[in-house]
């Protein structure tokens, strides 16, 4: 079977996939100049990069080492685990390791070692871990109609990535770890925990709080910057209503019936429409026709979908109109345009990025589009609110400017009321943990007995480890366990709702000897993380040292 996997990736088919983090990674390895020689001041032009025998600044070199370092990781994981940046590094570190194996004279892997490393990817196994055939040949299958990357493409990815793993252990070392952190690790994976969880609800927490007026002004004083309004633009928009463009004619029953079998997800049967049929019955059952009972729904997403469809391409058509008219900003002739489409523009009330006016939210999703109106480029792209597309008209930048207390005496009250419930939530639970600690010194059945009394929730978990924990328990309290011991309560952790008292009532070591089978299975994990850390961070010292030996090569005179 081994050996017919190879042959396949290297007789049968071409291979490719829309690589959609190449175009992500891709431009942050071209190198420009800012500025160019004698008659081309301030022009950008691409050039060379050097980087272990591949150049940088060739596109389609460049193009290759992030597509082998995305096919790689993709095999490996079963999906994209690397985006951005880290994919970058990784497909450098694999040019990198790949001339150091070249330099210490690593053999390249025969066909039977890379056959059998096949079967260890991620991409083709179970969910049990196992080597899927059925899987493999739906990917095999799925690359007879691709031409953009060859199987011998492949070969090579699964090639290098096996020499690799044998340069990984050469320059990761052993991994060497201490027997003190491993006993560490075993006593945090496996030692058997009975715990009692005290809830503490922030929102129910509410102390009074009653400033005076200088408590204010000074918080302000003090916090001035958080107040502090930032250059901006006052804007106008035109918007085009997704409800104005509803098609006139209802779909045909043949049209709803494809819509909601394709998108039969989207519609569930509504539960008391399920009670009203659900009426026994002695007859065989038939497969259940759930689009009467959710007809409604269909035509009226249908409809929905329609109608946005119609405001996109009105908002397009003006944005282009204004463009090919070549409309200047505030000008005359784009109100009388506007007016004569229809679609004045709406005045808005000048706003901080990060605090849109009332009713309209989602502007804070379109910051950065705001920021790169000007004079200049006055118009934005049609942008989809909730149920409509809108075109921002720039009218004047507004410069910053620091407002008086008065104007933000509102926000500097809620500020300064949410600060102080924080401060005294951390102190009210520092006086819980004092009560509780005390409490199940005298006896251990105290702790919800005060708990209770204190009108907090408790509840237990019992004979667990971390590495099978409850599904319900809170996530913050696994944090408090770290260092606990039995019969001690924790500090109150907390997230933004509530907080949680944690009492140990019960912790059972395990075995912390090397007779225990898990003390060998940690350590040999601990190796293994251990070594692989070493081999990346000597490889992203290759590579770091690589990208300023290029950069100083790309330098202009």
């Amino acid at each position: 079977m081994i050996s017919w996997i190879q042959r396949y990736f290297q007789k049968h088919f071409r291979l490719v996939f829309a690589l959609v983090l190449i175009a992500v990674a891709l431009p942050m390895v071209f190198i420009y100049s800012a500025s160019g020689g004698a008659g081309n001041k301030g022009a950008s032009r691409l050039l060379d990069r050097p980087f272990f025998g591949s150049n940088l600044g060739n596109a389609e070199q460049t193009r290759r080492i992030f597509s082998d370092g995305t096919w790689s990781i993709r095999l490996k994981a079963g999906y994209d685990a690397l985006q951005g940046d880290q994919l970058q590094q990784y497909a450098l570190q694999r040019v990198a390791g790949l001339a150091l194996a070249d330099e210490l004279h690593l053999p390249v892997p025969t066909a039977d070692q890379v056959a059998k490393s096949v079967t260890t990817l991620r991409a083709f196994q179970n969910e049990q871990g196992q080597f899927d055939q059925a899987r493999y040949t739906q990917f095999a299958d799925s690359l007879k109609t691709r031409n953009d990357l060859s199987g011998a493409d492949i070969n090579r990815i699964l090639r290098d990535d096996v020499r690799l793993e044998a340069l990984a252990r050469l320059v990761g070392g052993p991994g060497y770890v201490l027997p003190p952190d491993i006993r560490q690790q075993l006593t945090l994976a496996d030692s058997t925990w009975t715990v009692q969880v005290a809830t503490l609800g922030y929102a129910a927490f509410n102390p009074a709080l009653n400033p005076t007026e200088d408590t204010l002004k000074k918080f302000h004083a003090d916090n001035a910057f958080r107040y502090d309004v930032p250059a901006r633009p006052r804007l106008s928009l035109v918007e085009f209503k997704g409800a104005d463009y509803l098609p006139p004619v209802a779909p045909t029953e043949a049209e709803l019936r494809a819509f909601y079998n394709a998108n039969a997800a989207r519609f569930p049967v509504p539960p008391d429409a399920e009670k009203k049929d659900d009426k026994p019955s002695l007859a065989p059952t038939a497969p259940v026709d759930n689009f009467p009972k959710v007809r409604a729904q269909v035509e009226a997403a249908i409809r929905e979908a329609a109608g946005a469809r119609g405001a996109s391409k009105a908002a397009n058509d003006l944005a282009t109109a204004i463009f090919d008219r070549k409309l200047a900003a505030n000008s005359p002739e784009l109100a009388a345009f506007l007016a004569e489409q229809r679609h004045p523009a709406r005045a808005l009330a000048p706003f901080a990025p990060d605090n849109p006016p009332a009713g309209l939210p989602w502007l804070a999703s379109y910051a950065e589009q705001i920021s790169r109106l000007s004079q200049e480029r006055h118009f934005s792209d049609p942008l989809p609110t909730t149920d409509s597309f809108v075109i921002l008209f720039w009218n004047e930048s507004l410069p910053a400017y620091k407002p008086l207390f008065a104007e933000v005496r509102d926000r500097v009250l809620a500020d300064y009321k949410d600060g102080e419930k924080r401060k005294l939530f951390i102190a009210r639970g520092q006086a819980l943990r004092a009560q509780l600690s005390a409490a199940v010194k005298a006896a251990p059945a105290n702790f919800a007995t005060t708990a209770a009394a204190e009108k907090l929730e408790v509840k237990g978990y019992v004979g667990f480890t971390f590495r099978q924990p409850p599904q319900d328990m809170p996530y913050p309290a696994f944090g408090a366990l770290q260092g606990l011991e039995a019969g001690q309560v924790a500090e109150m952790v907390s997230d933004a709702e509530k907080g949680y008292l944690v009492y140990a009532q019960e912790k059972k070591l395990p075995d912390l000897t090397a007779a225990n089978p898990r003390y060998a299975e940690l350590q040999q994990q601990m190796m293994l993380r251990i070594a692989a850390n070493n081999g990346s961070t000597y490889l992203g010292e290759l590579v770091e040292r690589e990208l300023k030996k290029s950069e100083s090569a790309t330098r202009q005179p």
